[in-house]
């Protein structure tokens, strides 16, 4: 027997994403389930040698969820490609901890209302452009009786010498929603 995450991933591949990702980029993509935007948090612009956060930042309609890294017994985690500029680079999304999402006698693990999933981006020493050009192509599959996949195409343009800090509270409420590891947690079986 298949186990349910293959068979979505495969309905995923097979059906592409929805409407959403016909659209030309921008940083905003709706859907009738999800409203998400592309947001950074750059509260001294962007500076070379510097790190700064990008973000999907997800309202879910009521009912509807979508899934952590980890989805569980079934289901599919956001992806994220990004396209960036020379030299700089992308890290991992900063996983926020999940809720339970039961269905019948399976597990799953993810969000629904308002989520933030941010993404550290580093700058090159050398960057030295006006501007910090970023295109992100996400996919995400979202669920309620039914599971959706979905996507878009996010283009976003920050300046280099402004401040961008206007989701400065979502960013703070995801980075403390990250899970910590104990000091010296030592796993035994």
């Amino acid at each position: 027997m298949r186990r349910p995450s293959t068979l979505l991933a495969a309905a995923f591949a097979l059906l592409g994403c929805s409407a959403a990702s016909a659209a030309s980029p921008s940083a905003v993509v709706v859907t009738p389930q999800v409203r998400t935007e592309l947001v950074v948090h750059a509260p001294d612009g962007v500076v070379p040698g510097r790190t700064i956060a990008l973000g999907l930042l997800i309202d879910h309609q009521p009912g509807w969820h979508t899934y952590w890294k980890n989805p569980g017994d079934a289901g599919l985690p956001t992806t994220f490609a990004w396209t960036l500029p020379a030299g700089v680079s992308a890290g991992e999304i900063a996983w926020p901890t999940p809720q339970r999402v039961p269905l019948g006698p399976l597990m799953n693990y993810g969000y629904d209302g308002r989520l933030l999933l941010p993404v550290p981006i580093s700058i090159p020493p050398g960057f030295a452009a006006e501007a910090l050009e970023i295109a992100l192509r996400a996919e995400w599959l979202v669920c309620k009786d039914i599971c959706i996949p979905e996507g878009g195409e996010f283009a976003l343009r920050v300046p280099a010498r402004a401040a961008s800090a206007s989701h400065a509270a979502e960013f703070d409420a995801a980075k403390a929603a990250i899970p910590v590891t104990l000091p010296d947690a030592a796993a035994s079986a």
